[in-house]
């Protein structure tokens, strides 16, 4: 067996988690918790806690106002989170009631 220079922890957990699924999902566990940093506490209060799968974020809107709103503006929000994250992640923001 050949032997490699010594790596830190953190070298070899970052390359694990680059190697695999793991990334991806953290990355849309962050955008989960950027969702009140972008809508503000307010919005944020007043809907459900979004859920990311596939690059898809579902957020429950029960106002019908609100949830219209934040439809014309869900193209700047994903933006907004993508920007934040530094890669895209979001592909799309579904509004559900």
């Amino acid at each position: 067996m050949e032997r490699k220079d010594p790596q830190s922890i953190g070298d070899v957990l970052r390359d694990l988690l680059d190697e695999s699924f793991l990334r991806s999902r953290m990355d849309e566990l962050n955008a989960v918790r950027l969702w009140e940093k972008v809508t503000g506490r307010e919005i944020a209060s007043r809907c459900g806690k979004p859920t990311v799968k596939s690059g898809v974020m579902t957020v429950g809107v029960a106002n019908a106002c609100l949830r219209q709103e934040l439809y014309i503006n869900r193209t700047r929000l994903k933006e907004i989170i993508n920007e934040l994250i530094g890669k895209e992640t979001i592909k799309e923001i579904r509004f559900v009631s």
